[in-house]
């Protein structure tokens, strides 16, 4: 009876160690498939995100680009990411009969690639020869937004709010990058003080930068 009781004994542990052995499997197979399928959804995430090279131009497909003044017509523009500023104009319907065409030839850069949000404004003939347009005398940098003249600068080393980039107005005191960009929305400007009148920038900005700027 004895031995009977401690065999009965002994089998109870085994029974119990192979249960709890089953159930540790049961376990493990169970985190190893959870596992398994989170590593699978994050593989097919990877595969939907973008290339390298899209994040590199932003990602963006489209962009908008807003061409005015002397163009067939003017309108904002949805474009490939990477358009030519070539292609643009023709999007534009090429320049019209008012189009300084010898200013804009020496000026902008067609090869140039063009920028989401960014503005293209073409001087008339009228708008060069009254001066709303003032043409530096010397090397044209290329690569710059807009007028593309550079910026070795003409002798009393004052911004043309008509033709600076954006980059040039931010230098302004008090002029940041969005008050910059209102600039060159409402471009041309006959006089200095068309920024006050428009509303483009307060009376003590305008003081500070009035010295510093001309058209």
């Amino acid at each position: 009876m004895e031995k009977l009781l401690k065999k009965l004994k002994k089998y109870r542990i085994e029974v119990v160690i192979l249960t709890i052995a089953f159930l540790i499997a049961i376990v493990s197979l169970l985190i190893f498939l959870n596992t398994y399928q989170k590593t699978d959804e994050e593989i097919q995430d990877f595969s939907l995100r973008p290339s390298s090279f899209e994040e590199q131009v932003g990602g963006q497909a489209k962009i908008y680009i807003d061409v005015s003044g002397s163009v067939n017509k003017p309108d904002s523009y949805e474009a490939s990411n990477g358009i030519r500023l070539k292609d643009l104009i023709k999007k534009a319907g090429g320049l019209s009969d008012s189009a300084d065409k010898s200013f804009f030839a020496r000026n902008f850069n067609l090869a140039r690639i063009v920028s989401d949000q960014e503005k293209i404004y073409v001087p008339s003939v009228w708008e060069v020869g009254n001066g709303y347009f003032v043409e530096n005398q010397q090397m044209l940098d290329y690569n710059s937004p807009g007028r593309g003249i550079a910026s070795n600068a003409p002798t009393d080393n004052k911004i043309n709010i008509n033709s600076a980039t954006i980059e040039e107005l931010d230098t302004l005191p008090g002029v940041g990058k969005v008050t910059a960009q209102k600039i060159i929305d409402n471009r041309p400007f006959g006089a200095l003080e068309e920024l006050l009148n428009k509303k483009i920038v307060n009376k003590s900005v305008f003081e500070n930068i009035k010295d510093l700027i001309t058209i």
